[in-house]
Formats: C-alpha cells, structure tokens, sequence
C-alpha cells in the first residue's frame, strides 16, 4: 500500500502562526510517519539517507542532511513560514530510490493557504493497525488548525482529487472554495467546519454513516469511513 496524504491550511482557518503548523506537520510526520526511516537512517540500517530543503526565506539553502544539520535548526526554518519546504527520505544502495516524502508548499498567492502533504512510498503494510496509524497521524499533524480539506487516499499521488478531476474544476479554484465546496471523498477525508454545519454537524453526518466525526477542543471536523471493495 502506496499512500499520499496531503491537507489544505489557509489564513482563515489558521489557529496558530502558519510557520508553527508547519512545524507540526513535519515533526509530527518525523516522528510517527517516518520514524521507523529516521532510525534506519540514525543507525545505518537499510541503507536510509535523508536530504532536506527550505526555499523562500532569508536563509535560503541547498539541500542537507536534516540530521546533519540539526532538526531545530530546520524548525527554525519552518517557524519562518518558507514558500517551500520538505524533507525526502532515499535508499542509500545504488540507485536512490524515494522511500517517503513530506513537503508543504504555498498555494495561493501571499501564503492565503498553503498544502502540506506526506507521501510513503515504501510498500506499508495494510493491515488494520498500520490504517489506524495513518489516520492518527493526519489528526495529530492537524491538531493545532482548522483545516480547510484533508485526505488520504490510496496508491493515488495526483494532485487533483477525484472530484477535482470528474467536473473538470480548476485547481486553483477548488483551492480558493475549499470552505464552500468539499474538494475530494477520498479513504479518509477532512471536511472543514463550515461545511460540516452546513450539513448539520458531524453527529448528523456520523448517523448517515458518510462520516466517522471526531472533535477537538477548538475545532469540529469529520473524515469519511474508510471503505473496503
């Protein structure tokens, strides 16, 4: 199982500092999503390096090893809020081949919304743990925002959702209506507030078994039930 998760933050939703939510997507990502590539790497297990790149900011740098560099010093970078970050994780043997990959990237003029997203690429495991695991880390990385759009979706690395993709709608324009117009019903997606009251809440949503709804102290969202076929 191949998987992309991405998610869509913007101003109107921003709960904390942009720079700061990055900084949760990519610890989060490094710590839970990634971890067992960041041991490899720590430990020089499977052959695993890291390489890490900020674009958009006062300390402009080629790429680097965010080990080597320090992962608070990569922070730092993030908290700045680059117009482009992410760090890609390679086999180390013969031809680098990517193992997984976390990046974010602004989207919208001004930084009004910006899309980070993560995609494992290694073949994971698909049993109901490693599932469970992904939808935790999409909720942990989240945490501290109002997202805008969220999902998860199989073997599927498009930047166009599927219902971007069957109207033909500008992605760009999906982009800017995020909080108008659900942009995508993946195997899990995030539904932003304003849509979720429009529906009639995530208790509602729960019922008609479209969505499994979760809260969280300051903030209502809801992800759709994962389907099997």
């Amino acid at each position: 199982m191949d998987v992309y998760i991405e998610a869509v933050l913007d101003n109107g939703g921003a709960l904390e500092a942009p720079g700061r939510l990055l900084v949760q997507w990519f610890r989060t990502a490094r710590l839970e999503l990634f971890k067992y590539l960041v041991k490899a790497e720590a430990t020089g297990e499977g052959k695993v390096v890291s390489e890490a790149q900020l674009i958009g900011h006062v300390d402009d740098a080629p790429r680097t090893s965010p080990r080597s560099a320090g992962h608070g010093k990569f922070e730092g970078g993030l908290a700045a809020f680059p117009w482009r970050a992410n760090i890609t994780f390679l086999t180390g043997q013969g031809e680098l081949l990517t193992l997984g990959r976390t990046s974010s990237l602004h989207v919208l003029g001004g930084g009004s919304a910006w899309r980070p997203s993560a995609a494992v690429t290694l073949n994971a495991p698909d049993d109901s743990p490693s599932c469970r695991a992904l939808v935790d880390f999409l909720h942990t990385a989240l945490d501290p925002s109002a997202p805008a759009f969220g999902r998860i979706e199989g073997n599927n690395f498009h930047e166009l959702t599927n219902l971007d993709a069957a109207p033909r709608r500008r992605k760009r324009t999906s982009l800017r209506e995020s909080r108008q117009f659900l942009r995508g019903y993946a195997w899990v997606t995030v539904c932003p507030a304003e849509l979720t009251a429009r529906l009639g809440g995530a208790a509602k949503l729960e019922r008609l078994g479209a969505f499994t709804g979760y809260s969280r102290s300051r903030r209502e969202a809801c992800s759709s039930r994962p389907r099997t076929h």
